[in-house]
């Protein structure tokens, strides 16, 4: 079948559109990969179940709608050429800018735009709360007693059952709780190899006038080795302490 100029127009423009489509795919795949991996985790493997957001679903499905719509629309050129026209060229303007306006999650920039899936947005998200709450704890303490916890029976005393309420991790089918670590320091961030995600690191200095809080998680919905917990990915060479999620630091003052 011999083609008209706007049919040929039509399938030039739906080929560039399939082009770029088909490169975002990756996002795709790696979505489905983990999807897959959190619905059969190994014996050793710590996972985040409610892991996707909402922005994870739309970058997942993000190439295979923008496929079936470049599809769909060279099938109409044979009948309505120009309406098929005006529909791909439409896509071809609205396709890239979507891609350009997709927050950067990476900062080095996929193709046209399209940044990594947030992987660990809902990980990040529960452990902040979580550390939100411990935050206040502590300091409530440190204005009660005019310092802060510089022992185990004191930081119990001050934290309570609050450090070992449910994380967002499961193991074995089994959800995790919280762990709470004392870390006698200058008060600065606490770095190491965790054993197991959730355990939230309290390094105070001797003296109980500072702290700042971190924490272990896995930076992805599943994994069999833990790591210390980082902050958004887009952000993070701006953060202090290499990334590391943290609270600020906290200075008493009398």
């Amino acid at each position: 079948m011999r083609l008209n100029g706007k049919q040929k127009a039509a399938v030039l423009i739906a080929g560039i559109l399939l082009v770029i489509s088909v490169v975002q795919s990756d996002e795709t795949l790696s979505a489905v990969h983990y999807w897959h991996r959190v619905a059969h985790p190994g014996p050793t493997d710590f996972f985040v179940s409610h892991w996707a957001t909402r922005y994870t679903l739309v970058s997942a499905f993000f190439a295979p709608c923008w496929i079936a719509c470049t599809l769909a629309a060279p099938a109409l050129a044979r009948r309505w050429p120009i309406l098929s026209l005006i529909a791909l060229s439409s896509f071809l303007i609205i396709e890239p800018v979507s891609c350009v306006s997709a927050p950067s999650l990476s900062g080095g920039g996929g193709f046209l735009g399209l940044e990594d899936l947030p992987f660990a947005d809902a990980e990040r998200a529960a452990d902040m709360v979580h550390l939100e709450h411990i935050d206040a704890q502590l300091k409530k303490a440190g204005d009660d007693t005019g310092s802060f916890p510089t022992s185990e029976a004191k930081l119990k005393g001050a934290v309570g059952s609050l450090a070992f309420e449910s994380s967002p991790y499961e193991q074995r089918g089994k959800t995790m709780a919280f762990d709470l670590e004392l870390v006698l320091n200058r008060g600065v961030p606490y770095v190491t190899s965790p054993e197991k995600p959730g355990i939230v690191y309290y390094p105070v200095d001797p003296d109980g006038r500072q702290f700042v809080l971190t924490m272990s998680g896995l930076n992805a919905p599943i994994g069999a080795r833990p790591s210390m917990m980082k902050a958004e990915a887009f952000v993070g060479e701006k953060q202090p302490w290499g990334g590391l999620l943290a609270t600020q630091e906290s200075l008493y003052r009398k």
